[in-house]
């Protein structure tokens, strides 16, 4: 795993936790022009969506999901495209693929998926070590 994709997973782990201090500074230690930005995020935002429809969804379950998203007052969410949001859910439920549903501009795509993994984290009632094992699992698939 390169330092890239490991600051990547404090910020995630920061944000998990709610430290919003941990998370502002390690998330201005991310480079967004490098080769591997996002991907550790994506590959955690793809483990908690598969988590939160372990049997898949259709196109108007991922549109109801979103819509409800959209409209719950989440920090930061009311700020994306829905179209986009479902692209980003229908690609994370998407195990076999790489991740997909990427915005031109790579900060608004990991920015999306934080706010819907910390969505999805906390729907599930993932607590603390349940949040690590997510987390792991994800540097263990980078590693891979």
């Amino acid at each position: 795993m390169t330092s890239a994709t490991s600051t990547e997973l404090d910020v995630l782990g920061a944000l998990l936790a709610f430290d919003f201090i941990g998370f502002a500074q390690k998330s201005a230690a991310l480079d967004p022009t490098g080769p591997r930005y996002g991907q550790a995020v994506g590959v955690a935002f793809g483990l908690a969506a598969r988590r939160r429809f372990p049997q898949g969804a259709t196109p108007g379950e991922i549109s109801g999901y979103v819509a409800g998203v959209l409209g719950s007052l989440d920090a930061g969410a009311e700020d994306f495209d829905p179209a986009f949001l479902e692209g980003l859910v229908a690609a994370g439920l998407d195990e076999g693929s790489a991740p997909g549903g990427e915005h031109p501009d790579p900060e608004t795509t990991i920015q999306a998926r934080l706010v819907l993994t910390l969505r999805m984290v906390r729907e599930l009632g993932l607590d603390a070590d349940r949040q690590r094992e997510l987390l792991a699992e994800t540097a263990d698939r980078l590693a891979a």
